[in-house]
């Protein structure tokens, strides 16, 4: 690479060379700093691309997952069963995992309310579970902390219920998109 550099010095000079024979004194001093500027330029472009490998493994500097907690409210061994038991609930959303249906009723990014949902629920009458996951995808997380916020101001009923339907059927949709 360095006999490219020295061919491209080498041909700079000598077109400095012939144009100062062509314009004499008056426009060297403009013609020597362009393309002073033009090989300076060049040389430093070149230099900084080179820093740069361009593979297609690109590593992200941190980590996006971020922890949320899943309220589960059961687990059934049939889909009717499931049905059954989940009549009380305006939403619900399931997974189908080792032969049982796993239902969830709400998701929550924050532990303040993790544990009004907790008490919420209880007090319902419902034996639940709280199950932790990662979530990579920062549009639901963005969507969860507004609902998490509204979450925090209410402790009306209709309000909760209608904020867990939300989360819900936004964490289903994004599910069916991955």
């Amino acid at each position: 690479m360095s006999n490219y550099y020295n061919l491209v010095f080498k041909l700079t000079f000598f077109l400095l060379s012939i144009l100062d024979n062509i314009f004499g004194d008056k426009m060297k001093k403009y013609i020597v700093t362009i393309l002073g500027s033009i090989v300076v330029g060049y040389f430093l472009a070149s230099f900084l691309f080179k820093q740069y490998d361009y593979d297609d493994n690109i590593k992200t500097v941190f980590s996006s997952d971020t922890k949320v907690y899943l309220i589960q409210q059961g687990v059934y061994s049939s889909l009717e069963s499931m049905k059954e038991n989940m009549i009380g609930f305006n939403y619900y959303i399931y997974s189908y995992e080792n032969d049982k249906y796993y239902t969830y009723i709400a998701i929550t990014k924050s532990l303040e309310n993790l544990e009004k949902l907790k008490g919420y629920y209880k007090s319902l009458g419902y034996s639940i579970y709280v199950k932790e996951i990662d979530i990579n995808s920062s549009d639901y997380i963005n969507i969860l902390d507004q609902y998490d916020n509204l979450l925090s101001t209410t402790d009306k009923k209709e309000t909760i219920d209608a904020i867990m339907m939300q989360v819900l059927s936004k964490y289903e949709e994004m599910n069916m998109n991955d």
